[in-house]
């Protein structure tokens, strides 16, 4: 009986033994699917959030567009010599607000306005559509004025801000 007992142990030992790889086949299998959907979920994330950002920007370039409309009225409206008319100023006012609730609104999708004036020219930032002339050998390739803003989102520039860029000129 001890030989079969023996026999019946070998056997029995051979089946935990398979078992037991089975097991440890089944659990990396598992870990490897885990570490899959992990992986996966991740990529979901980032594909979500870089959707998100182009229609923010899709977004703020609408609104942008609104707000140039609005504030080539508004310089319009600017008041000439003598006295203003108390409705222009009513309706200047309204575009002043307007155009700084509407900054505000292009502001919490994310777009800050391009700080370009003074700087130095740089045509990622700038899109150059007239040079002027300018006699300070500080100001050559410098800009001087901003004929339209631009915005950029993060790192990417929704709109290069129009600018006037100093060329010197020697007297």
């Amino acid at each position: 009986m001890t030989d079969r007992h023996s026999a019946g142990f070998s056997e029995l030992e051979e089946t935990v033994g398979v078992q037991a790889e089975r097991i440890d086949e089944l659990t990396r299998t598992c870990a490897s699917l885990v570490e899959d959907n992990k992986a996966f979920r991740q990529r979901v994330e980032r594909e979500k959030d870089r959707v998100l950002e182009a229609e923010k920007a899709r977004l703020a370039q609408v609104l942008l567009e609104t707000h140039d409309g609005l504030e080539m009225a508004f310089r319009a409206s600017a008041p000439g010599s003598g006295r203003e008319d108390p409705a222009l100023r009513d309706l200047r006012e309204g575009f002043g607000l307007t155009l700084t609730t509407l900054e505000k609104r292009i502001g919490e999708l994310g777009a800050t306005r391009l700080e370009v004036l003074g700087l130095p020219y740089d045509p990622r930032t700038g899109e150059a559509i007239d040079l002027a002339a300018v006699t300070d050998e500080a100001q050559d390739g410098i800009v001087v004025e901003e004929l339209r803003p631009g915005w950029r989102i993060g790192d990417r520039v929704l709109r290069a801000a129009r600018v006037r860029v100093g060329r010197l000129v020697r007297a």
